[in-house]
């Protein structure tokens, strides 16, 4: 694993499906979802930063650097602009991102796909599961490794008002990266499963 990694969580998001609430500071298992997502990638990457656009003093008290978006990005268009202003302020070559929501990441997470993307001389990996129900394979778009020099395809993607993740990293050089525990992946994006999901 090299040392030129950044942790970034995305905690910007609306909350729409949360009635508004701040996502990343909704209390899970006794601890805010983005706090839990900290504490996993922290020993995956060189340092973290909580990409947040309001509560920032509220994200500042956990240690980490806040960052919100860019001024100069449109607003509103979903994770696509916390990614941007992510590669623009990484100080290595790669970023490990992850969603606020998401806080049982597995612990090998940037190192697979990582050691997947130089394997495929891939500029982004992009972790996969499959559902144990349907079979269907899912790409988990938010908890991409992503290389700086994609920064111009995402600026481009915005520019033309897209605002699927997924489209942006089509557009680069990528791998998927199976991970055999689905649950691994949780979105807690809902009171439901806020509420509901089984303990870790």
């Amino acid at each position: 694993m090299p040392a030129n990694i950044d942790g970034w969580i995305l905690c910007g998001g609306e909350g729409r499906r949360m009635g508004g609430q701040d996502k990343g500071l909704l209390t899970w298992q006794d601890a805010p979802l983005a706090l839990h997502v900290a504490r996993r990638m922290t020993p995956q990457v060189r340092h973290i930063t909580l990409n947040a656009n309001r509560h920032l003093d509220d994200y500042g008290r956990w240690g980490w650097p806040v960052q919100p978006d860019d001024a100069d990005l449109p607003e509103k268009t979903g994770p696509l602009t916390g990614m941007l202003t992510g590669l623009r302020h990484a100080q290595g070559d790669w970023v490990q991102f992850s969603p606020c929501d998401s806080p049982a990441l597995p612990p090998d997470l940037t190192h697979r796909l990582w050691q997947a993307a130089q394997e495929a001389n891939a500029l982004i990996a992009v972790p996969c599961s499959i559902d144990a129900a349907t079979g269907e394979q899912w790409h988990h778009w938010t908890a991409a490794l992503a290389h700086r020099d994609t920064r111009e395809a995402l600026q481009q993607m915005i520019g033309q008002s897209e605002r699927r993740v997924g489209q942006w990293i089509r557009a680069c050089p990528w791998i998927g990266v199976c991970f055999e525990r689905p649950e691994d992946f949780i979105n807690i994006n809902t009171p439901e499963t806020l509420h509901g999901s089984p303990r870790q």
